[in-house]
């Protein structure tokens, strides 16, 4: 049985006040609340954001305009994993060791080093971690000795050195110096479209890859006819192709959308057999969270890559690291001289991540049942989701993490109105108090802890729910039942079904505690 998990359920009566909080509500007011005038982030430069002052699970308090407000934000934990007690026991030990290094400071003595520069040593933490990561390889042969890691701080970095290793190996064997592209499916996201691989090319034209045929959500997959387009892809560009990229459930792209095993299984195969070697980048879907009972879905999908990535939430999300493992290569670029070339000051060089690092490692598997359970109460929910939508949005996803997509039928086929849709849609899931990842291609996602308990998990799918009808009734939605897609599950293998509480029922009309 999955660890014992508290009941975060209950309705605040009295919320909870930032008041207690190093940054008072006085210091807030001053700052009207939101994020500073001068700061460019992810929405446009200086626009004025809600400050998310408290937070407990999914559910977080923000301060905004003189006023605080809790909202479930269910869609921001691919970079997350746990929250409460077991964020608290992760976190302990990198703290204890801080508090000594902070008492040998004060004293003036000789310290171990926070963080070092990586021109300089590693940290002894490096072996920590490392040794946590061994036995969650993904491939067959877990005691492999030709492997090698190389850690980064987010995930753009990790598909970077990725690629750059594999790259180098490839070229290092066979001489050629001419297969340097790398392939990305038509429709992916490898990190921010400026700089990083991946379909979008805001700023400059990506000249070091070409696009292979890909699925789209909520339209039909042809498997002899992807094959085919693969085969021709293959014909006119594997010369040139050293590396491919895949990501075994999408991302922001295409809203958590599995792929067809059977059909990435061949992509692999057929890629291989030309000389391509293959990345998967589970930077969001990896660490468990698909639910299939392995720290990767390249290990459930039996997918012979060259390497995989991890994301941030390896180290809780609260420290920044991120990594790439290459299965086998270490030994060519070490009798070379070479090593990752994407590399920086502070690459694997902060002591507390790397502790945290290794406490969430060997903590995630003792989850694993209860994540492959919550995957089948959100395929309930997202069933009853996307039949409210009344073919305004398809559905997919798996384990814990899932997500819909406006479709571009019936009325959707008009842009604007899609577009509107997808406004109202985000506007409604304020109103009833829940923030998935509004995607940019006109979607969302859900991604919760992995320590959420389930009564949490109905109480935000009723409350999604609600959003979708709301947004349906006010947009006039005519209903297309025919656009709908069935939901796209890989069932997890042999982990036992939950038994829902009494007092949660999922009908056909909607989930109702």
């Amino acid at each position: 049985m999955a660890p014992q998990q508290e009941d975060n359920s209950t309705t605040h009566d009295v919320m909870p006040t930032s008041r207690s909080m190093f940054f008072t509500t006085e210091l807030l007011n001053q700052s009207g609340g939101s994020t500073h005038p001068h700061f460019a982030g992810r929405q446009p430069a200086g626009t004025s954001r809600p400050m998310t002052v408290l937070k407990k699970g999914v559910r977080h308090i923000r301060h905004f305009d003189g006023e605080e407000k809790e909202v479930m934000a269910i869609g921001l934990a691919c970079s997350e994993c746990f929250h409460g007690p077991r964020l608290a026991e992760v976190i302990r030990p990198g703290l204890v060791f801080e508090q000594q290094v902070f008492e040998k400071l004060l004293a003036d003595d000789y310290a171990p080093p926070l963080a070092i520069h990586t021109s300089a040593g590693v940290s002894e933490a490096l072996g920590m971690f490392i040794d946590a990561l061994e036995p969650h390889l993904p491939w067959p042969d877990k005691n492999e000795s030709d492997w090698c890691v190389s850690l980064q701080l987010e995930g753009a970095s990790a598909v970077w050195a990725a690629v750059d290793m594999l790259l180098q190996v490839q070229i290092l064997e066979t001489g050629n110096k001419h297969r340097k592209k790398v392939a990305v499916a038509s429709t992916s996201y490898h990190g921010p479209p400026s700089t990083s691989f991946g379909s979008k090319a805001p700023m400059w034209s990506k000249t070091y890859q070409v696009k292979y045929p890909s699925p789209v959500a909520g339209e039909p997959v042809d498997i002899p006819d992807f094959l085919q387009q693969f085969e021709k892809f293959l014909d006119e560009n594997a010369d040139d192709v050293g590396v491919m990229l895949i990501e075994p459930q999408w991302g922001s792209m295409q809203c958590a959308l599995p792929w067809p095993k059977e059909l990435l299984q061949e992509y692999v195969r057929m890629a291989q057999a030309r000389g391509i070697k293959i990345v998967c980048d589970e930077i969001m879907c990896g660490l468990g969270r698909h639910g299939m009972g392995t720290m990767f879905i390249a290990e459930a999908w039996e997918l012979p890559v060259d390497a995989i990535t991890f994301g941030k939430a390896v180290a809780a999300g609260v420290y920044p690291l991120s990594g790439a493992i290459m299965k086998t290569g270490r030994d060519v670029l070490s009798g070379h001289g070479r090593s990752v070339m994407q590399s920086h000051t502070f690459a694997g060089a902060h002591a507390r991540a790397l502790i945290t690092g290794a406490m969430v490692l060997n903590e995630l598997p003792n989850w694993f049942e209860a994540i492959a359970e919550h995957g089948e109460n959100l395929t309930k929910i997202f069933k009853v989701v996307e039949a409210k939508s009344q073919g305004m949005m398809v559905c997919h996803g798996q384990g814990l993490m899932w997500g819909g997509l406006f479709t571009k039928h019936g009325q959707n086929a008009d842009e604007q109105y899609r577009a509107e849709s997808v406004q109202c849609f985000k506007r409604k899931c304020d109103e009833v108090g829940i923030l998935p990842y509004h995607t940019p291609v006109g979607g969302f996602m859900v991604s919760p802890v992995v320590d959420i308990d389930v009564e949490t998990v109905y109480e935000f799918g009723e409350k999604l729910e609600e959003a979708v009808r709301l947004t349906v009734e006010e947009r006039g939605w005519k209903p297309v039942m025919s656009a709908a897609k069935e939901v796209v599950v890989v069932a997890p293998p042999a982990i036992p079904a939950t038994t829902l509480p009494q007092q949660v029922v999922v009908q056909e009309e909607g989930i109702r505690f």
